[in-house]
């Protein structure tokens, strides 16, 4: 019986001091990201892929707000919604719409988040894709 007891409390022990490897939520993301705001482009610098990747602006628009961090980086400008991840090292762009505005914008590890006035936008840099959910209207 003694020898289950101090089986079960070594293992207890080992657990508590050797973690199965299970990602929590107070993990680091590494910085793997940089983003350069310019007149008519953003450049996103990936250290995964080693290289920078451009994203050209549109005749008349204008960059709001960024934010990088981690894997991700995202942009916002009076016409859309951009992201940008290391991990994929791509764009990918979401539309804003008529009377659509920015109430904040965010980065960090591997999440990018953009609300507007009628919309919450999700931006994973492990998927490299926007997720968007509308705001109920009340």
């Amino acid at each position: 019986m003694i020898k289950k007891e101090v089986l079960g409390i070594l293992l207890l022990i080992a657990l508590v001091w050797f973690p199965l490897g299970v990602a929590s939520s107070g993990d680091v993301v590494e910085e793997e990201v940089y983003l350069l705001v310019r007149e008519r482009e953003l450049l996103a610098f990936s250290a995964v892929g080693n290289r920078w990747v451009t994203q050209n602006l549109i005749s008349g628009e204008r960059v709001l707000e960024s934010k990088f961090d981690g894997h991700v980086a995202v942009a916002v400008t009076n016409i859309r919604v951009l992201g940008f991840s290391a991990l994929t090292n791509r764009w990918s762009e979401k539309r804003l719409e008529v009377g659509e505005s920015m109430v904040t914008a965010e980065a960090e590890g591997n999440v990018g988040i953009v609300i507007t006035n009628l919309k919450a936008f999700g931006f994973s840099a492990k998927t490299g894709r926007w997720t968007v959910k509308r705001f109920d209207l009340k």
